[in-house]
């Protein structure tokens, strides 16, 4: 089978780092982040007045976190076999690398922040490797403690897609969608790509575990949080943030499921 071009990859990764803006809990946290850092001010920001601090803090957390979300998307399809915590780990470290040049160039460079107030590149470095890999340590430990798994339903012990991705339950599985010769799977710890047809793949998730919508898509129930009309359009909103299509041939599956109203 023929692998994905690298327009494809980067294209891929873009999307999914979109899709995962619109979850509402991003747009929370981009407003409430600035506004905690001013008050607390890190790294000397205490020496600016408050909306001069406002605005150096919302400009850097908002650039580093949309350049830290396509950089982890990247990771994720480039390197699909290594587990979640090794993404984060290579993803933390490569956002750190790239991203110390360009907040120099982005704070010192413009004037933002004088040259005497700037942390070290090393703490620059430091503080966004740890930062990100602490991001992908809190969720696997979110969606993998055993007190969670003791709360929420177990996935069946006959579904072998559970021996492919690193969800351990069917109730982290959001969604999953065909990309070329392989399919996307969306969870709650992030995305799995893997080669192999999406027939197979709806077939190892199990009888009665999830919804076909579309050719190309098929979701989980549970993880849809409404659904959009465009016209003669319909569409599904998963919790991840995605809006996922739902075609004429599926649309009696979505009505059945009581996802869209006949």
């Amino acid at each position: 089978m023929a692998k994905p071009s690298v327009f494809a990859i980067v294209s891929g990764a873009l999307r999914d780092a979109i899709c995962r803006m619109r979850h509402p809990a991003f747009r929370v946290a981009m407003l409430i982040a600035p506004l905690v850092l001013t008050v607390v001010g890190p790294f000397r920001s205490d020496i600016y007045n408050f909306w001069h601090a406002l605005l150096l803090w919302a400009l850097v957390i908002w650039v580093s976190t949309v350049v830290g979300m396509v950089n982890r998307s990247l990771v994720d399809r480039l390197l699909p076999r290594l587990n979640f915590l090794m993404r984060g780990g290579v993803s933390a470290v490569i956002f750190g690398a790239y991203l110390t040049p360009i907040m120099r160039l982005f704070s010192v460079g413009s004037g933002i922040m004088r040259e005497e107030y700037y942390p070290t590149d090393l703490e620059v470095f430091l503080t966004a490797a740890l930062g990100s890999f602490s991001v992908a340590a809190v969720r696997f430990y979110i969606f993998h403690a055993p007190e969670a798994q003791s709360e929420l339903p177990s996935a069946p012990a006959q579904a072998p897609i559970f021996d492919r991705i690193a969800a351990t339950r069917f109730d982290q599985i959001i969604r999953m969608t065909v990309d070329d010769h392989y399919v996307e799977i969306v969870t709650d710890l992030g995305q799995e790509r893997i080669l192999m047809r999406f027939a197979d793949a709806i077939r190892e998730m199990g009888e009665g575990n999830g919804l076909l919508v579309h050719r190309s898509h098929w979701v989980n129930p549970t993880a849809v949080t409404g659904c959009r009309r465009e016209g003669i359009k319909v569409f599904l909103m998963t919790r991840d943030g995605a809006e996922v299509p739902v075609s004429k041939t599926y649309r009696e599956n979505a009505i059945s499921a009581g996802l869209i109203e006949g």
